[in-house]
C-alpha cells in the first residue's frame, strides 16, 4: 500500500466543488491507471468495502479503476477496512478522504476531476453489481453510445433480504424505483438514479451536479432533468442491488426532511415537475388547515406494521407530500 500526495494523482478538473477547503488527504494501491472507466464511489458513513469486493472479481476489473470518496465520515475503522480490500484490487485504486461532509453532489464533481478517463461510472456504497457482467454491458453501452452520453443501469433488490423493519422500503423501492429500461426511457430525466450510472466527462463538464442541495433527496432527478436537454439519457437492463434499505422511522424522516430539495428541484425544472402527482399533491395539501396533524396521522399509518403494506405505501406517499407541501406553498 502507498500514500501519496494529492499532485500525484490524474490531473484535476477545477479545484473542489465550491472551492471549499476539505482537508483532503489521498490514499492510492500505487498500481497504474488503466482502461476506458473510472468506478467513483461518494460515501459517507457507509462501509464501501463490499462494494470494493464484489468489483474486484468482475470481468475486467484489471483495466477499470476505482475511486472512492470519503465525504467527512471520521471513521478510521471504515477507512482501514477499505483500504485493505483496495489494496487487492487488480486494478488502480484510491481513497480520497475528506474531514469535512459538503453533500453528495460536491462529492460527485469532486470524483469527476479526480478521474483519468473519459467515462466515469457512479454507484453508491450501499449498491452492489448483481452479476459479474456488469462492467462489461457498460464497456458494450459505450461502444454503442456514438459519443457522449449517460447510460442508466438501474436497480434492483436482488440481493437483499428484507426486514420486517425494512419490508416498507423495499415495497417502495420495487414500485417506484426498480424499474426496467423500457419503463425507465419513458421519462429519461425523471427515472434518472445517479446510484448507478455511467456518465461521459463531456457531459460532467457541461452539466455538473448542483451542489446547492443539501442533505439527501433529488439532486439526481435534477440532474437527470437537466441533462436530456443537451446529451442523449439513455436507460439499459444493468442493475445493481440497493443493499441499503432504511428502516421505517429513517425513511420517514429522509422523505420528511427532503422538502426543501423537492422545491429547489420545482423552481428549477418547473415545467417537468408540475406534472408529477407527487407535485401535484403536495400543491393540494398546501391548502389544507392542520396539516401537521395529518402529517402526523399519515406518519403512524405508514409505521403501523399491521395494515397492508398497499395501505402502508399510500401513507408513506401522503406524509411526504404533506411535508413537501409545506416548502411548495
Amino acid at each position: 500500500m502507498s500514500n501519496i500526495a494529492a499532485s500525484s494523482l490524474p490531473p484535476m478538473s477545477g479545484p473542489a466543488s465550491g472551492d471549499r477547503d476539505t482537508g483532503e488527504t489521498v490514499w492510492t494501491n500505487g498500481k497504474p491507471s488503466a482502461g476506458q472507466i473510472a468506478v467513483c464511489v461518494p460515501f459517507y458513513r457507509d462501509d464501501p468495502a463490499h462494494l470494493a469486493e464484489a468489483l474486484s472479481v468482475m470481468t475486467g476489473a484489471e483495466t477499470t479503476s476505482l475511486i472512492f470518496y470519503d465525504d467527512g465520515s471520521g471513521d478510521d475503522a471504515i477507512t482501514g477496512g477499505l483500504k485493505e480490500e483496495l489494496a487487492g484490487y487488480p486494478g488502480a485504486a484510491c481513497l480520497v478522504t475528506a474531514k469535512v461532509n459538503c453533500g453528495r453532489a460536491h462529492a460527485r464533481n469532486r470524483l469527476a476531476g479526480l478521474a483519468a478517463q473519459d467515462w466515469i461510472l457512479f454507484l453508491d456504497a450501499d449498491m452492489q453489481p448483481d452479476d459479474g457482467a456488469f462492467i462489461d454491458r457498460y464497456i458494450n453501452a459505450i461502444k454503442a453510445s456514438g459519443g457522449p452520453a449517460v447510460i442508466s443501469g438501474g436497480f434492483s433488490l436482488h440481493h437483499t433480504r428484507p426486514s420486517p423493519e425494512t419490508r416498507l422500503h423495499a415495497a417502495q423501492s420495487r414500485r417506484s424505483e426498480c424499474l426496467d429500461a423500457e419503463t425507465r426511457n419513458k421519462a429519461p430525466g425523471l427515472y434518472l438514479f445517479t446510484s448507478n450510472i455511467l456518465v461521459h466527462r463531456a457531459v460532467l463538464e457541461t452539466v455538473p451536479f448542483d451542489d446547492g442541495y443539501e442533505g439527501w433527496g433529488w439532486e439526481d432527478v435534477d440532474w437527470g432533468l437537466s441533462v436530456v436537454a443537451s446529451y442523449p439519457l439513455r436507460h439499459i437492463d444493468n442493475p445493481a442491488t440497493h443493499l441499503g434499505l432504511d428502516e421505517t422511522g429513517a425513511l420517514l424522516d429522509k422523505f420528511g426532511g427532503s422538502g426543501r430539495n423537492f422545491a429547489r428541484l420545482a423552481r428549477r425544472h418547473p415545467d417537468a415537475i408540475s406534472q408529477m402527482p407527487l407535485y401535484r399533491m403536495a400543491k393540494l395539501f398546501s391548502r389544507f388547515p392542520a396539516r401537521s396533524f395529518l402529517q402526523r396521522l399519515a406518519r403512524g399509518g405508514a409505521a403501523f406494521t399491521v395494515f397492508p403494506v398497499g395501505v402502508r405505501l399510500a401513507c408513506l406517499k401522503t406524509y411526504r407530500a404533506l411535508a413537501y407541501s409545506k416548502d411548495i406553498s
